[in-house]
């Protein structure tokens, strides 16, 4: 199977929001405030991968 570098950004966006998403919600679900910072932590690293890998697939869509 070959994948496109589109396809491959665009399924590792897909990923690092899942993750992101899944981070967040058992944050709100842990009642150990450390614990829930560190997920929380967690959940904006994700978000600063998201923004990344975002940033990388529109400057690819610019090159067509």
């Amino acid at each position: 199977m070959t994948i496109s570098l589109k396809e491959a950004l665009q399924l590792s966006i897909d990923a690092e929001k899942n993750a992101m998403d899944r981070y967040a919600d058992m944050a709100k679900e842990v009642s150990d405030p450390e614990t829930r910072l560190i997920l929380e932590q967690i959940a904006r690293e994700e978000a600063g991968h998201l923004k990344k890998l975002k940033e990388r697939l529109k400057a690819l869509s610019l090159l067509d």
